[in-house]
């Protein structure tokens, strides 16, 4: 089969895609309001792009067609609310997302109404941030806090999305996954997001040498 992505509806473009591009890493994002309401968000088109400037990206998509539970009469292509914490406030973590907090990372990706604190409805401890705002997850091995540097914006109809840089400003590690004071990657049970429902769990490694050329 070879087709380009308009010859397809958008929904099995995007199935390829994500059944393809994977395992993809989990931003977990913490983020507030401007009125100081705290929200939680797991979001899969993430990585890190730049480490001097050390820089993270994510791509929030538009939320989509409402659903019972969800915010009323908020139509298919609004923001998500992290997206628009983080124009209002500039500020965010993104937090790892271990095999242990797999299902309270799924309890927070539901499209909730705004005033819903994700922290309270998963059961997760929140720990104050050393320079931002909004507070990390106090589970995660793992938080960057972030400024907010650039926000790109594509298609604005509800099947498209942002990219959302955000420049490290503190990292926190839990000293538990430090192993003589470097931290430990082998210690990290993270997970990946494959297509669909799938997910991976990154606990199967091998190593590779790179050649030497020259």
């Amino acid at each position: 089969m070879d087709v380009t992505p308009s010859q397809l509806a958008h929904r099995e473009f995007y199935n390829i895609l994500i059944s393809a591009v994977g395992p993809r890493p989990i931003a977990w994002v913490s983020s507030l309001s401007a009125s100081g309401q705290p929200n939680l968000a797991p979001f899969s088109f993430f990585n890190a792009v730049c480490a001097k400037p050390p820089l993270l990206a994510f791509a929030p998509g538009m939320r989509s067609q409402k659903k019972s539970g969800t915010a009323a009469g908020e139509p298919a292509g609004t923001p998500k609310d992290t997206l628009r914490n983080i124009r209002e406030t500039g500020e965010f973590v993104i937090n790892v997302v271990t095999y242990e907090l797999a299902e309270a990372m799924n309890l927070t990706s539901g499209e909730y109404d705004a005033t819903i604190n994700e922290f309270d409805l998963a059961k997760l401890a929140s720990a104050p941030s050393k320079v931002v705002r909004p507070q990390r997850v106090a589970e995660s091995p793992v938080s960057f806090e972030c400024k907010l540097r650039q926000i790109l914006d594509f298609d604005p109809g509800p099947e498209g999305g942002s990219l959302v840089i955000g420049e490290i400003v503190s990292v926190h590690v839990d000293d538990r996954h430090l192993k003589q004071g470097r931290l430990d990657r082998n210690s990290l049970d993270l997970i990946g997001r494959m297509g669909g429902m799938q997910y991976t769990r990154t606990t199967q490694r091998f190593e590779l040498v790179r050649p030497k050329v020259g």
